[in-house]
């Protein structure tokens, strides 16, 4: 799968049946159907920014490629 006109999202259900329907990202999040749920520890991502080789924006999303060979990231 990819992101171009041979492979992008048009293309992901010819591989990935469940991809065609209402459960596949982008998913809509709809704020008057969620609940708070206090049992849920806070995400975080972090990195250290020397490991990364290349940073890639695409217009769609941003890939960054690691060097994390020292456990790192």
């Amino acid at each position: 799968w990819g992101y171009d006109s041979d492979n992008g999202p048009d293309q992901w259900h010819k591989n990935y049946p469940f991809a065609k329907g209402r459960h596949q990202s982008p998913i809509e999040i709809n704020n008057k159907e969620v609940h708070y749920d206090s049992s849920l520890l806070p995400w975080f991502a972090s990195y250290d920014p020397g490991a990364a080789k290349t940073i890639l924006n695409n217009g769609k999303t941003c890939r960054v490629v690691f060097d994390d060979s020292f456990d790192r990231s």
